[in-house]
């Protein structure tokens, strides 16, 4: 079965999953790019895939990120921790030269 754009496809080896937004033949090998990562992928490497599965997919991924980005935004600052502010200039005035 041949590839076609905005076809939904796997690929297996890394569990890749989009929909495909053109084909290119290069060298004699047929390329197909994939929305999700803008890669090009060899087309015999590349299962169909149901738009259903390609969407499921696609919000299984968006609520994973959704789920980190908020674990960094709360790993940001220490509940408590207050920011540290600039307080002006250093006090110089002491006499210490560091030569030990």
């Amino acid at each position: 079965m041949a590839i076609k754009e905005g076809e939904g496809v796997v690929y297996d080896k890394t569990g890749t999953i989009g929909r495909v937004v053109r084909l290119l033949e290069m060298d004699g090998k047929v390329w197909a790019e994939i929305d999700s990562t803008g890669l090009l992928y060899d087309v015999n490497v590349l299962e169909p895939a149901s738009v259903a599965t390609v969407e499921k997919k696609r919000e299984e991924e968006e609520k994973e990120e959704e789920k980190e980005r908020k674990k960094r935004e709360g790993m940001k600052r220490p509940a408590g921790v207050e920011e540290m502010k600039d307080e002006g200039t250093l006090d110089s005035s002491a006499g210490i030269c560091g030569a030990g």
